[in-house]
């Protein structure tokens, strides 16, 4: 393992069986989270559904459950998680995508999603406003996102971040805004996740 790649926290990248013990916990730690976003996408049958940084492919999981005829697709920057999700997937036999990655250069054309998730993956983005703009490019007019921020209230926990709207002291305030500028309407939905802000936006036409 490079000395680059040893220095990128679990939380970003999970690797190796650190990164799996990782996971694991943090699947069991946002099941709020999974709850709360899987019921805000208003999701039909057929529905076209996209997840950036989905981690060990929990929600894309609760979002097949419930419509086996919608196509899925994820973006994640982990080799792990791609693999994790991946064979959670296939063993429900549904249609899916998933691709190793960035989330501000996304594989996949213009509209391809009715809909799109992104939990507690925001304070990755070193360019939250290129995310915005990609996400806003392959979700369809009226597209739905679920946006779920972890909450860094404490200074200490957000200091190393690279996303910058997330060290400072009102990133739920800060996402919306980028959100508006990158073509999306923005709303806070209350009450919070646990300690997790809920965002949901839609594409403006």
């Amino acid at each position: 393992m490079s000395e680059t790649a040893m220095k990128i926290p679990q939380a970003m990248r999970p690797r190796g069986l650190s990164g799996r013990i990782f996971a694991s916990l943090m699947e069991h730690m946002n099941r709020s989270a999974y709850e709360r976003a899987a019921s805000l996408l208003a999701l039909g049958p057929n529905a076209r559904f996209l997840e950036l940084g989905f981690g060990t492919g929990r929600l894309l999981e609760m979002v097949a459950a419930a419509g086996r005829e919608r196509a899925l697709a994820g973006i994640d920057p982990s080799s792990l998680m791609v693999a994790t999700a991946g064979r959670r997937l296939r063993a429900l036999g549904v249609t899916h995508e998933l691709s190793e990655g960035s989330a501000d250069n996304l594989p996949w054309p213009t509209a391809a999603f009715d809909a799109a998730a992104a939990l507690h993956c925001f304070q990755f983005w070193p360019d939250p406003l290129q995310v915005f703009a990609e996400l806003r490019r392959v979700l369809r007019d009226e597209g739905r996102l679920v946006l779920i921020l972890r909450d860094h209230s404490d200074a200490r926990d957000r200091e190393w971040l690279p996303n910058p709207w997330s060290r400072g002291a009102n990133e739920p305030g800060e996402a919306m805004r980028l959100l508006e500028r990158a073509g999306f309407a923005a709303m806070r939905d209350m009450p919070d996740a646990g300690s997790s802000a809920v965002i949901l936006a839609v594409k403006k036409g």
